[in-house]
């Protein structure tokens, strides 16, 4: 087992049901030895938040930056206080009650764990494990299959910090997930998909990347990024 593991976020101006969604999720986890990361970009009530969750180990680092350099900062936080597990998930987002036990379970012998989406809106829940339809639970993923797709999210993931050394990001890149992600597997590590954890995927308009409702964009924006980044 990892024993040091770190749950990194970023916090920035959003509604406070989000956050309340985001950390309900993390207080009712099976696994409850982990320490929150929040980098925290502009959400000025935040002492609110820590009065409410008092249970819960939360370390606030206010920093205000890029997309990139928000979580280059949090990445270079976790690995230089020796943190030996890091499980990102997004602050609007929330988690099934299994997740982060299942990324240190799977850790043990994979390097990288991504689980399944499911995606929902202000409606509700309109598409359940959203990678299960595209990808076999339990597969593991290699460099070519993300070469012109990704996976890879900041929300869905979780890495054996050993792997990695100082991360440093361009300011601009929006593809943090996929160059992170891209470039261990380009060394030969090791990831595995499941489908028995789940990340709950809010789609709304201040996502700057929805997976369904934004597609189109997407897709532009995705082969703008591969065209620079991909070296």
């Amino acid at each position: 087992m990892l024993n040091k593991v770190a749950f990194l976020t970023t916090v920035f101006p959003m509604k406070r049901r989000y956050l309340v969604d985001f950390f309900d999720s993390l207080l009712s986890q099976s696994f409850c030895e982990f320490d929150i990361i929040v980098v925290n970009d502009g959400y000025k009530d935040f002492s609110c938040i820590l009065d409410k969750y008092k249970e819960l180990n939360i370390v606030e680092l206010v920093y205000s930056n890029t997309i990139a350099k928000n979580r280059e900062f949090g990445i270079n936080f976790c690995k230089n206080k020796g943190y030996e597990a890091l499980i990102f998930g997004d602050s609007d987002d929330y988690f099934s009650n299994n997740r982060v036990e299942l990324s240190l379970d799977y850790l043990k012998k994979h390097d990288i764990v991504v689980n399944d989406v499911t995606l929902f809106n202000e409606n509700g829940i309109y598409e359940r494990c959203y990678m299960s339809n595209r990808i076999n639970n339990k597969s593991l993923i290699r460099y070519n299959y993300i070469k012109n797709k990704n996976i890879f999210g900041l929300s869905n993931t979780a890495i054996n910090l050993s792997i990695l050394d100082e991360v440093i990001f361009d300011k601009e890149i929006v593809a943090v997930d996929w160059m992170l992600y891209k470039n261990l597997l380009k060394n030969n590590k090791t990831a595995i998909f499941i489908n028995t954890a789940i990340t709950y995927y809010r789609q709304h308009k201040n996502n700057v990347v929805g997976l369904k409702a934004c597609k189109g964009k997407y897709y532009f924006w995705w082969e703008k990024q591969k065209e620079i980044y991909e070296n």
